[in-house]
This record gives structure tokens, sequence and C-alpha cells, in this order.
């Protein structure tokens, strides 16, 4: 139970927010302005509706009643560079609010003193000032709005008290979530008496943070989403939590916060600890010469300035600080080599066509597991083998779509849990594709695709969820009836990487 006098909450107008002895600042978690369009024409509509309104009732004097904001929750701070009060809900709210203030005064409030690393941010700053520019041309609104508007401002001694009070309901901002609380978590982790050091270090990571944010298809095509908590959820923890027949989903919000930052390793600032993986071996391959002497052929690596290839194993430790940060950033990259990019790798580009083709028809359930098993194998295997793996996992796959009309979120989890070996462990001790693959054939679901004829009407139907998958697969192998399948399929990763201009090993 906090002590009252570590929080305390109030009704305050715009200008009583806070003042210039201790501004308004964001921390160095706080996301990037990602407010588009569509929230600030709503903001500017409802200012103007509301204006209307209070003239209807009262033509005589500027709107005299209040316009509620919402609540703004303060974590005050005391630093080396005096108190600042951090913005640990409202962000969004209040840097519109101060940009639509400085087109109607052309000044900014002195006690809003935000700083934005993110070029993300001043892209949407900059549209934000376009889109309101264009409005306030057309109505009426002046800056006594801000004279009416009213706030609820929580204000904490604590940090910890900050988030405890967030509120996740606001639906007119952007609230934190357990990958914001991560990021601050390891920002803070860098830290050392060489200040300069540190902020150069926390900047470093905080660019790279955004470009984890903006990865993925949604965050490519949608400046307002955010690919981190995708990532961790469906990636990252799932790929190092689900072993063995322990495979459950992430229960809350804690088990992500406890397993990426209270157990991650204290390192060195700037400093990241490496661990064997695959693209982190010193030895290629061994020879004995006819002197009888070793001979040892050494790896050579690329790594170039693609995150994708960092020297990192998925199920390895991760280093607090600026190790979780590129962590993070490998295997967003990764994701997006594999699934959005064009790739100059044959494998990668044969396995995209599959995936579009086919692995897409299949549930949401089923896809999501499938994506995270891509990642695992080519994080640990890399492409060789890759065309190959991803037919065979789909034949195991594609068996549960035409069994069960209906995949429920359960159904991934079985067909890990159940196996007498779970296949995110068997990718993560293969040493060839072919343990992999020889895997996936031991069990035989040759009897689904033989149903129904070998799903002959189905495919020609292709109307419910099972015949539009069965479609799609006929469609690939180019096949009139499923019966057999299994047997094309070595045949076909051949065919398949000579249209990409590669060869099957």
């Amino acid at each position: 139970m906090p002590k009252q006098q570590d929080v305390g909450v109030r009704i305050a107008s715009f200008y009583e927010l806070t003042n210039a002895h201790c501004p308004l600042a964001l921390d160095s978690y706080q996301r990037a302005y990602v407010w588009g369009e569509k929230k600030i024409v709503q903001l500017l509509t409802d200012f103007q509706q509301f204006i209307e309104a209070q003239a209807t009732q009262n033509k005589n004097s500027y709107p005299p009643t209040h316009y509620y904001m919402g609540s703004i929750l303060l974590h005050k701070h005391s630093g080396a560079d005096g108190i600042s009060c951090f913005v640990i809900d409202g962000q969004q709210r209040l840097t519109s609010l101060a940009i639509m203030y400085w087109l109607l005064k052309n000044e900014l409030p002195n006690h809003i003193q935000f700083c934005f690393r993110s070029p993300r941010s001043m892209v949407n700053i900059k549209k934000a000032k376009q889109t309101m520019l264009a409005l306030l041309e057309k109505n009426a609104l002046s800056v006594k709005i801000f004279d009416v508007l009213r706030f609820t401002v929580i204000t904490v001694m604590r940090e910890d008290l900050a988030f405890t009070f967030f509120d996740t309901q606001n639906n007119r901002g952007v609230p934190l979530g357990g990958t914001d609380l991560l990021k601050a978590f390891h920002l803070r982790a860098i830290h050392s008496d060489k200040i300069n050091l540190v902020e150069q270090l926390q900047s470093h990571c905080a660019r790279r943070w955004e470009q984890v944010q903006t990865q993925g298809r949604l965050g490519q095509s949608n400046l307002g989403n955010d690919f981190a908590p995708e990532l961790f959820h469906y990636y990252l923890w799932r790929s190092r939590n689900w072993t063995g027949t322990d495979v459950v989903e992430l229960e809350s919000l804690d088990e992500l916060l406890i397993h990426f930052g209270d157990r991650s390793a204290e390192a060195e600032i700037g400093e990241v600890v490496l661990y064997p993986a695959s693209n982190n071996q010193w030895g290629k391959q061994l020879r004995l010469t006819a002197n009888n002497d070793y001979m040892l052929q050494p790896s050579t690596f690329n790594i170039g300035n693609s995150a994708a290839y960092l020297p990192f194993a998925l199920r390895q430790p991760i280093s607090r600080g600026v190790g979780f940060f590129l962590y993070a950033e490998k295997y967003s990259a990764l994701l997006n080599l594999l699934l959005n990019s064009q790739s100059p790798d044959p494998e990668v580009r044969a396995m995209q066509v599959f995936y579009e083709q086919v692995v897409t028809k299949l549930s949401a359930y089923l896809q999501s597991l499938y994506r995270l098993a891509l990642l695992a194998y080519f994080d640990r295997l890399g492409s060789k083998g890759l065309l190959s793996f991803a037919l065979w996992l789909n034949h195991r796959f594609g068996a549960i779509r035409l069994r069960q009309a209906d995949i429920r979120r359960e159904t991934p989890l079985k067909f890990l849990r159940d196996a007498k070996r779970n296949l995110l462990d068997v990718i993560a001790f293969a040493y060839r594709g072919e343990d992999v693959i020889q895997y996936l054939k031991q069990v035989d679901v040759s009897k689904a695709y033989a149903d129904k004829n070998g799903w002959l009407n189905e495919i020609v139907s292709g109307r419910l969820v099972q015949e539009r998958y069965a479609a799609a697969l006929a469609k690939y192998y180019n096949v009139e009836a499923l019966t057999s399948i299994d047997k094309r399929i070595d045949d076909t990763v051949e065919i398949k990487l000579a249209e990409q201009g590669g060869k099957h090993d």
C-alpha cells in the first residue's frame, strides 16, 4: 500500500499541469510520437463540436465550462539536472496539444519540454502539424480553447508506483506495455560514471529499439504499429520457454519482465557476452592430412551492417543493457529477412513463395508456430535445407488442417507437448537440417492426404477453409489429388530451387 505522500491527485488546467521549475519531460523509455491523421482529426473535431455546443447554450460568451482531457500520470524525479516531471501516461495527447499551441500562438508552452530522439517522431510531428494547419484554417478554434482544458493529474514520487497506477484503459493515448517497461529497464542498466558514454549508448540503443518497433508487415506499412510486443510474445518468449512438455501460453506481464529483465546477465557497459552458436564458431571443417596433422578450416563471417547476422542464439543468456537491444534487433531483423524482404538467397526466396502460396492458407494458430519454427531453424542451421524443412513442416501441419475443420489455440501447443520430443528442442540441438527433417518424417500422416480420394472434389470446390488449403497445396505441387504427396516433396524442392537459381544439396 503506497504512503499518502507518495501519490498526489488533483484537477488542473493546461497551464497548471506544472511549472518552469518542474517542467514536463519524457524519460528515456517512452515510445515515439505515433498519433496519425485519424487521431488528430478526432481531437480537433471534438474541440470544435464542444465550442459549437457551448455557443448554442450561451451565445454571449466563449465556452465557460470545462473540456475534460482525461488523466495524466506523472513521475516526479530529482536528478543531477534538477527536478523533472516525467510523463508516464499522456505523452501523445500533450505532444498534440503542444503542436496545436504552437500553431495558434507561434510559441511552445514553456512547461512542456519534450525531447524526441527518433526520426519516426519527427516525421509524425510534421504530419500532425500539417493536418492541424489545414483544419485550423476551416474552423473557429483559437488559443482560448486551452483555458478550458482540464486534466486529472496523478503525481507519484516512486517509479514503481507510476507503473502500478498506469491506466491501460486509456484509448486516446498509447499505453505502455511490457516491452516498453523492458526498454526502460535495460536503458537504465546502461550506467557508468562516464556520462557522455552513457548518453551515447542510450541514444544508440533507443534508435535500435525504434528499428525493432517498425519491423513486421504492419510496422512497415503503418507507422503507428509497434512490432516489439509481437516479437517478444510470439517469438522470443516462446522459443526460450516452450521446452520439453512445458508448453503453455504466457500468462502475465510479470513473466515477460522477469524472464527478459530480472534474469538477464549483468555486463560491463557497452559489452555483450557471446556464447557458442551456429554463427559463432571458430572452425568450419577439420581435416587429417597425409602427414598425420590436423588442418582446421576456419569459419568466415561477414556480418556487414545487418543485425540479422549478429552471433547470438535464441536460447542464450541475454546480457543486460546493450546486449538486450542488440538481441532484440537481431531477431526482428532476422524475421524481416525471412518473411518480409527480398532475399539474395535462393533457399529463402523459394521458402517465401511457398509460405505465401500455401502456408497462409493454414489457420492463424498453425501459421504462428510455423513462423516460430522457421526462425528457430534459420537461427540454428542457416538457410541450408530451409525449403525442404519448410515443405516437410507444412506436411505435418497440413495433416492437422485437413483432419480438423476447427483449429483452436491449444492445437499447436498440443503438437509440441504431445510429441516424444518437442520440435523446438529438436531444432535447438540439431547439427544438420537432415536431423530435423528425419524427425518430421517419423510420424506418418499420409492418410490425412489420402482421405476423400485425395481431396479431389474439395480441391475443385475450394470454398471451405480445408478445401482452400487443399487447393493451394495441389496447385503448388501441380497435382490433381493429394494422395502420396509426400513422395513429391524432395523432387519439388529441387524444381523450386532451380526456379530461384539455386540447387538442392
